[in-house]
């Protein structure tokens, strides 16, 4: 991985994903009506689906650009009691710039999985609510 041509396109696919995810969030906000109206649970939405559309940009375009990080990356969960612990362990690398991006990329990957799972749930809830 020390391949400096696996890590160029990283840069512009950060700012990509939090363009598409502050675009995101804005057109959530703006179709909820919110220069009318504030309505937290709207506004909630919007963020974690902002945040959602962020993760998933980049953890899927850092997997489509080619960028090994997930061999680096391993998770492990727990559960003590009625609390469930999920612990990512990362195998860094000796490159400062190379652990910034392994610790971003891995940021991306741990917001997407924990943000777009509960978003399903409330999709599917308001589907068969409606």
């Amino acid at each position: 991985m020390s391949d400096e041509q696996d890590l160029g396109t990283l840069p512009r696919l950060w700012v990509a994903s939090i363009t598409m995810g502050l675009l995101t969030m804005a057109i959530c906000l703006w179709g909820t009506g919110l220069p009318s109206r504030v309505d937290w649970l709207f506004i909630l939405l919007s963020v974690a689906l902002g945040g959602a559309v962020f993760g998933g940009v980049f953890f899927i375009g850092a997997n489509l650009a080619g960028v090994k990080f997930e061999s680096r990356v391993s998770d492990e969960t727990k559960i003590r009691g009625s609390n469930v612990e999920h612990i990512t362990h990362i195998n860094a690398y000796d490159d400062a710039k190379l652990d910034m991006w392994l610790d971003r990329y891995v940021f991306a990957r741990n917001l997407f999985g924990g943000l777009i799972i509960p978003l399903l749930i409330f999709a599917g809830l308001f589907f068969f609510a409606v």
